[in-house]
């Protein structure tokens, strides 16, 4: 079963608990909650949130370890930490993980190889009662929209 199947169904059943895809040594998490992605993350260099916060927003490297320590200390999801320091409000955090989310799944689809897992009920402390709640479903049409543009070929109008 595809991912963006999987997807799909976990929304419709509201299911909640973790994807794991692994391909070679990449390894990209997303986590549902009734159906609603949460949260996502990658351990592959360049796609991990603090560093596509970096490149994506005006939050420097350093704020943004800081804004992780409090988190930790304080036992709250890192996304509500930077909503309750005014780093971003409630919608502006939703867009920026929903297109750090259809990034992360683009990539995840177009691999050629891996495996993948989901494991229900499975949600870390760090992310549970958190502020983002994705569209599943709009998340995986924004994807496939996205997959099926860049692969389109370009008719010779002559």
């Amino acid at each position: 079963m595809p991912i963006p199947d999987l997807l799909q169904w976990l929304a419709m059943s509201r299911k909640t608990g973790t994807i794991t895809a692994n391909f070679s040594s990449i390894e990209k998490k997303i986590y549902l909650e009734t159906g609603k992605i949460v949260y996502v993350s990658s351990n592959k260099e360049g796609e991990r949130l603090g560093e596509y916060m970096i490149r994506s927003s005006e939050i420097g490297k350093d704020r943004i370890k800081a804004v992780l320590l409090k988190s930790q200390a304080m036992k709250i999801p890192f996304t509500q930490m930077l909503i309750d320091l005014n780093y971003f409000t409630v919608n502006s955090l939703t867009a920026f993980i929903a297109t750090y989310a259809r990034e992360l799944l683009i990539d995840a689809v177009t691999w050629k190889d891996g495996w993948f897992e989901f494991i229900q009920d499975a949600l870390p402390t760090y992310v549970t009662n958190g502020p983002i709640q994705l569209n599943t479903s709009e998340l995986i049409l924004k994807t496939v929209k996205h997959l099926d543009e860049s692969s389109a070929v370009p008719v010779n109008q002559s």
